[in-house]
């Protein structure tokens, strides 16, 4: 099964990981962004750690693969993900059931380059819904 998922929390996979290391400083991080001083450190790291959360979160229950780098698109920040068994994640008519249960609450870090106010956690269903889950698979 081929997923994407879109997400409003910045999950800018930097590859910041880790404690401030002043001896790096200047450099750029995985993402392309210079990191000059410990608050560009933090931020990336911040940004590291919701794209960790999520990736985590969609390894609680099968190996993910084909796993892309999250881009932004049009204020939000999407990317792919394969599964080998297809209907994983569906309970009855909901083929993503079991994701939106895992996710539902979870805490996201807020406030790094969202562009949208969001409570800082995941949120599934409803009015401040900020996340979602597409089957790619049966457009192929």
């Amino acid at each position: 099964m081929k997923v994407l998922c879109r997400t409003l929390f910045d999950i800018t996979a930097t590859g910041v990981t880790g404690h401030f290391k002043p001896s790096r400083i200047p450099f750029a991080d995985a993402a392309g962004s210079m990191i000059y001083n410990e608050t560009d450190w933090n931020r990336a790291r911040n940004q590291q750690r919701n794209w960790e959360t999520l990736t985590q979160l969609l390894q609680l229950r099968t190996q993910i693969f084909d796993l892309s780098i999250p881009v932004t698109v049009n204020g939000s920040w999407q990317f792919e993900f394969s599964t080998e068994i297809e209907s994983l994640f569906a309970v009855g008519a909901d083929e993503f059931a079991v994701l939106h249960s895992d996710c539902d609450g979870v805490p996201m870090l807020a406030g790094l380059d969202e562009k949208h106010f969001l409570t800082p956690s995941l949120v599934t269903t409803g009015a401040q819904q900020n996340i979602w889950f597409d089957n790619l698979s049966i457009n192929n």
